[in-house]
């Protein structure tokens, strides 16, 4: 099977179909590898990257449309995103929860990964908190 890697940029492309030209490579490329039953890995830094980006002055799309844009490519196929359960959760939850998209990202892959989280940012913290008390 074959695997890429894909940057901040590549994921831009496929969410704001611009420039055309490099969407469309983008989009074949990606149809390509799904069809040779290849993946395209999405490493957390790019997705935070991407949401910064998108919510920027270039674009300025609001979180709750650059989360969702996001985790609909993120969930399709060929698209492996690493930490999968955190990142995915982050991407569900940063819109609403008034932190920076990394900080959910770092909750959410303590939660799952069963760990304490370590910060003095007294919001991060209350999220943190508020998380798992919903634990099973």
């Amino acid at each position: 099977m074959v695997t890429r890697i894909a940057d901040a940029n590549f994921l831009l492309r496929l969410i704001t179909k611009t420039p055309k030209d490099h969407y469309e490579k983008a989009r074949d490329l990606a149809q390509a590898l799904e069809a040779a039953g290849g993946a395209i890995e999405v490493h957390p830094v790019h997705v935070a990257e991407a949401l910064y980006v998108l919510e920027g002055r270039i674009y300025n799309v609001p979180p709750e449309e650059a989360a969702k844009a996001l985790l609909m490519l993120l969930e399709s196929r060929p698209f492996k995103p690493r930490e999968a359960p955190a990142l995915l959760n982050a991407l569900r939850r940063y819109p609403h929860s008034g932190l920076d998209f990394p900080d959910v990202f770092l909750a959410e892959l303590a939660l799952g990964e069963e760990k304490a989280l370590l910060t003095f940012d007294q919001k991060l913290k209350a999220y943190f908190a508020s998380r798992t008390r919903n634990l099973p």
